[in-house]
């Protein structure tokens, strides 16, 4: 048997028997690596080199600055700012969702860990204005895939680090728009479903001291997308200087401003922190001896170098990226499809002349659209455990919202400016 079908059946066969991915990919090439090699004298040096990399190095304070500013308050802050904003309007708590979403994917950069604090603190007031736990759980999965698009995200990192020569600063600011046109959409799609439904009926009426009083509470929150990406923007630091700038931020907020973080919270946020950190940067090291286990066996290169000179359209490369990267989602976390899948696609990306920052941007949206896809998105089993839902309810609720995502995706092919306008607004 060909060395790469082992390793692709190895995988297969431990995901099947519900094997963590990580560990799936791990332990699937070293038996396929020990069958190439002879021995196992290459999996120190692997797993440690795909960890040396400076781009990593914001990804730990990106998870700590999520920590901090999930703890300060600030989520609930801008649920009351974007609920004042929104006015009297029939799924009203919905709408707020998608644009709590928006704003918090500028503060944590996960998918899941996003779902986990919408579903956390926002599931309750969806179950109490009468929602059903599944659509809520629905709107909340979908939400907190936007954490992949909207800057500051691990994703773009990760794609940095995948693709040499790629800008991760360029990266976050393309990020913005596509990320908004998505919550836009997915917020237009839930108020539809509210209105057929008669979920949440309008309450108050738009109130300029309403506002006024919920801009005052939540300015804080507001100014940390605007600090880190706008620093990034204007090029006064890089994406792992601006994480580390997050992490201040986010604790002088917390602890001088809000008063909601003590001495006492801080070793638990560094606790939680090393854990999500742990599990982000092993799925990593055990993608990267995968992929190097690919590429050392050449059946897979040679596919890809075959590929690449049989593609003649740009359209052909997005459209196999698409389904790639969709069908993956179903089953492999967003890592290993960044180390593993996106570094596949790429010559096939750079022989057509595509932009590599609208092709990035591009994979993050089918990624993110991946985390929450039946039957098996991360996201759908995140909101399910917070809200206390089987999943079952949600899968029945969660397509309209995969169909709006999926326009947004081709709307990003169709219109590229969308993602390189404001890229191109940069001070070089």
């Amino acid at each position: 048997m060909n060395d790469t079908v082992l390793l692709i059946v190895l995988l297969a066969a431990f995901i099947a028997i519900n094997v963590p991915v990580a560990i799936a990919l791990g332990a699937s090439a070293l038996v396929v690596g020990f069958l190439i090699q002879g021995n196992l004298g290459f999996v120190a040096s692997i797993l440690f080199s795909s960890l040396q990399k400076i781009e990593l190095l914001a990804i730990p304070f990106f998870i700590l600055a999520g920590n901090v500013f999930d703890r300060s308050g600030i989520m609930r802050r801008l649920f009351g700012l974007v609920d004042s904003l929104v006015g009297r309007v029939r799924g009203k708590t919905a709408i707020v969702t998608s644009g709590v979403s928006v704003l918090l994917g500028g503060l944590s950069g996960s998918g899941p860990a996003d779902t986990a604090a919408l579903g956390a603190t926002l599931g309750p007031i969806m179950r109490e204005r009468g929602y059903s736990r599944g659509f809520a759980a629905s709107v909340i999965s979908a939400g907190g895939a936007l954490g992949l698009v909207v800057p500051p995200s691990i994703a773009f990192i990760l794609y940095g680090v995948a693709v040499p020569g790629v800008s991760i600063g360029r990266m976050f600011v393309a990020g913005i728009l596509p990320g908004m046109l998505m919550g836009v959409l997915i917020a237009i799609c839930a108020w539809v479903i509210c209105v057929r439904r008669s979920y949440d009926p309008p309450r108050d009426r738009f109130s300029f001291s309403a506002v006024k009083g919920a801009f005052a509470q939540s300015v804080f929150g507001l100014l940390a997308p605007l600090v880190i990406i706008g620093g990034i923007y204007l090029g006064i630091f890089t994406p792992t200087e601006a994480a580390g700038v997050a992490v201040v931020y986010g604790l002088l907020v917390g602890i001088f401003i809000y008063r909601e973080i003590g001495f006492r919270h801080l070793p638990e946020i560094a606790r939680v922190t090393m854990i999500d950190t742990a599990v982000v940067l092993f799925i990593v090291a055990c993608a990267s001896l995968f992929s190097w286990v690919i590429t050392i066996d050449g059946t897979v290169v040679r596919w890809v170098a075959d590929f690449s000179s049989s593609v003649s359209a740009e359209w052909q490369v997005f459209l196999l990226a698409a389904i790639v990267l969709l069908i993956a989602g179903l089953f492999i976390d967003g890592a290993s499809i960044y180390l593993i899948l996106v570094p596949l696609l790429i010559p096939a990306v750079r022989a057509q002349g595509i932009d590599l920052t609208w092709f990035g941007v591009f994979v993050a949206v089918a990624v993110a659209i991946g985390q929450f896809t039946p039957p098996v998105g991360v996201n759908l089993f995140v909101a399910a455990r917070v809200l206390d839902v089987r999943v079952e309810e949600i899968l029945r609720e969660i397509l309209p919202f995969v169909a709006v995502s999926m326009f947004a995706l081709v709307l990003l092919y169709l219109f590229p400016a969308i993602t390189l306008w404001l890229p191109s607004t940069m001070p070089k």
